[in-house]
Order: structure tokens, then C-alpha cells, then sequence
């Protein structure tokens, strides 16, 4: 018994000591703590617009802006960054400092298996809006970007039009299960306001729907078109394109359709 409280006594005795050097070390070095973990979030922070512009607006905000990379250093990485790049990253990385491409497997195509509306699908990760969401096996929501020209991902010399907040040449494809929502939600909605809405009939028989932003439409946002119809029973895309490409939805929606079937694994 009493060698048992020896060992017991000995074993707080290491965890205290441990404690107190683990915080004696975080004290000492906290602000190489800070600067590690937020090491290549610069980026997001002006993307997010917590970046201060002035200095001294920047020196009396120091421990909070310390605290906002940690908080986006922890968003950003689901796992750690790349040890080594591929030749592709790397070349992106180098021709556009800062945005990214180090951390990131961008043109990877990896295929990642997610399940969407109880259905797998298997989709490179180059394709994603996000190259993080492709770490996130069975999200179960795709946000992907494709190009406009041939429903490729991206690549060396469109990537410009990729990272743009909004370009004409791009087109955002939704993937998502209906969660208990019926089929063909959407057309038991009211238009969104700042919607006109346009009903399609899609090449395959089923019921779409084609939303264009309005004319009058401003606010900073590019005139756009969401085409929405079912794929399968259980799950719904959503495509987002230029508005200028009105005209061409049925092309659209039918380069997305067969974009989508092959990504799906077949049972």
C-alpha cells in the first residue's frame, strides 16, 4: 500500500512538473507559437478582410490579429501542409506567391470518395472549389469549378480566370443530398429576390429551373444564372455561370450532367 502512494505521489508530482514546464515554455515562446501556426495565412486574412491598413491601427490590435491567424491557421489545415509539392503546385506556388498553392494539393487527381445522398462518388481533387474540401472524405456536399470551355478543372493557363472572385469563363457546380426536402424543391419556393425566374424542361425529361439575376441588379455582384435539377432520386445539382451564358444553359446543363456521371461510382 504504501508503495502504491509513493508511485501514485511520484506520478502527480511528473504531471505537475510537466504542467508548469509546458507553461513556462507557451509564456516564453508564445509568439513563435503564433507566427508558426499562422505561417501562410496572410492571404486569407486579406481575403477576409481582417487585415488592418494602418500601422498604428495594426500595433494596438496585435494580440487579436495574433489571435485571428491562429483561429484561420486552425481552419485552414485539416491536416498539415505538403512536405513536398507537386511540380504543378510548386510552379503555382512560385508564379503566384501567397495565394496558396504551397499548401495545398490544387493539382492533385487524387480521387476522393464522398458520399452524397447516400450515393459515392468519386471526384479528383483538383476539381474542387477548395483544394482543402478534398481532404474532407464524405462531407457530404461538392463544391466544385469547373471551366466554362470543357468542364476541366484547373489548370496552368486558366488560372487567373480560377482565382477570380467571379469570371465568366468559370462555372461553380453544387452537388448536395435532399436532406427531407422533397424532389424539385425549388419550384415549391418563391423566386429569391433579385431573381427572374425562367422554367426548363432539361434534355433527359426532368423538371429544372433557371434563375437569372435581374437587370437592375447591382451591389457589387456579377450578373449570374443558377440552374438547379435533380440527379437521381436523392441528390440535386445547382450550377452557377455568367449570365451572358443564358442562352447556352441546356449545353451547360448537359456538360455538368455527364461530368457528374463520371464522377459517381456505379453499384
Amino acid at each position: 500500500m504504501k508503495q502504491h502512494r509513493q508511485n501514485k505521489f511520484r506520478w502527480l508530482a511528473f504531471v505537475l512538473f510537466l504542467a508548469l514546464t509546458l507553461g513556462a515554455g507557451y509564456i516564453h515562446y508564445r509568439q513563435q507559437i503564433f507566427e508558426v501556426f499562422a505561417a501562410g495565412t496572410e492571404w486569407v486574412l486579406v481575403t477576409c478582410g481582417f487585415q488592418p491598413e494602418e500601422e498604428a491601427e495594426r500595433s494596438e490590435s496585435l494580440q487579436s490579429d495574433q489571435l485571428r491567424k491562429l483561429l484561420y491557421a486552425a481552419r485552414m489545415f485539416n491536416s498539415p501542409p505538403p512536405e513536398e509539392l507537386s511540380e504543378k503546385d510548386a510552379w503555382a506556388d512560385k508564379k503566384y506567391p501567397g495565394v496558396g498553392f504551397g499548401l495545398v494539393h490544387t493539382f492533385s487527381i487524387k480521387p476522393v470518395p464522398v458520399v452524397i445522398g447516400g450515393w459515392l462518388f468519386s471526384i479528383p481533387c483538383t476539381y474542387f472549389a477548395d483544394a482543402r474540401d478534398c481532404q474532407k472524405s464524405g462531407a457530404g456536399v461538392a463544391r466544385l469549378k469547373v471551366s466554362v470551355e470543357d468542364f476541366s478543372a484547373i489548370r496552368e493557363g486558366n488560372i487567373e480566370a480560377f482565382l477570380a472572385a467571379s469570371s465568366a469563363e468559370i462555372t461553380a457546380i453544387t452537388l448536395a443530398g435532399l436532406e427531407g426536402r422533397p424532389q424539385h424543391w425549388w419550384l415549391q419556393e418563391e423566386t429569391p429576390g433579385g431573381y427572374s425566374p425562367y422554367q426548363t424542361t432539361d434534355f433527359m425529361g426532368d423538371t429544372g429551373r433557371l434563375l437569372c439575376t435581374q437587370s437592375q441588379v447591382k451591389h457589387g455582384v456579377m450578373p449570374h444564372c443558377l440552374l438547379r435539377f435533380m440527379h437521381g432520386k436523392d441528390v440535386y445539382a445547382e450550377v452557377k455561370f455568367a449570365a451572358q451564358l443564358r442562352d447556352k444553359w441546356a449545353d451547360i446543363e448537359q456538360q455538368a450532367r455527364t461530368l457528374i456521371r463520371s464522377f459517381q461510382v456505379k453499384r
